[in-house]
């Protein structure tokens, strides 16, 4: 009789702890790369701590510059954990599908490329190369310049990347607000 009743207890507290597991992702099948193939961060990452880089990618703090190589060391449907080859420092992002609203593996191919910087800014003047990469967007840029420097917005404030603008946090309900004209930035608004 005892038996009967733990039975029903016993499976919903596997299926609690199968459920609590982060899910790995294979680096190579994601980003449909040689596992040997060299990875580049495809926009600037924004941080204030190198181990805990929020989802959100919001724009204070130190940058790590796209095109810069780096290694995974390990990718799950939660963190993604790695370190860049020159310097061989060490970052993790938290994943958050809430903020994202994307799954993992699509966010591990929004964020990574077998691209370098010099195929990242093909057409892209090397002054306004070096103002993406200190995280400056301004007045004229292209909305691929924008998204090199600050990275793609996040869907919940932006739903698609062909509006005409683009939500950014600088602070938890603080932001900048890029807006379009053309394809390029005519104005930029601080919420």
């Amino acid at each position: 009789m005892r038996l009967r009743h733990s039975l029903p207890l016993f499976l919903f507290a596997a299926a609690f702890l199968l459920c609590g597991c982060a899910h790995k992702l294979i680096v190579s099948e994601v980003l449909q790369s040689p596992e040997q193939a060299p990875i580049y961060t495809r926009y600037n990452i924004w941080y204030t701590s190198p181990k805990r880089i929020d989802t959100l990618n919001m724009l204070k703090g130190d940058i790590l510059p796209f095109g810069t190589e780096v290694v995974i060391d390990s990718a799950t449907d939660r963190e993604i954990c790695f370190t860049t080859v020159k310097d061989k420092r060490e970052f993790c992002i938290k994943f958050s599908t809430d903020y994202r609203m994307m799954s993992a593996e699509d966010y591990l191919r929004e964020l990574f490329s077998t691209e370098n910087e010099s195929d990242l800014t093909v057409g892209i003047r090397p002054l306004t190369i070096e103002k993406i990469k200190a995280g400056i967007v301004e007045k004229g840029m292209t909305r691929q310049e924008v998204e090199l420097a600050f990275g793609p917005p996040c869907a919940f404030r932006t739903p698609s990347r062909k509006l005409d603008t683009w939500c950014y946090w600088t602070e938890y309900l603080v932001g900048k607000r890029i807006i379009f004209t053309r394809d390029v930035v005519s104005d930029i608004l601080v919420l």
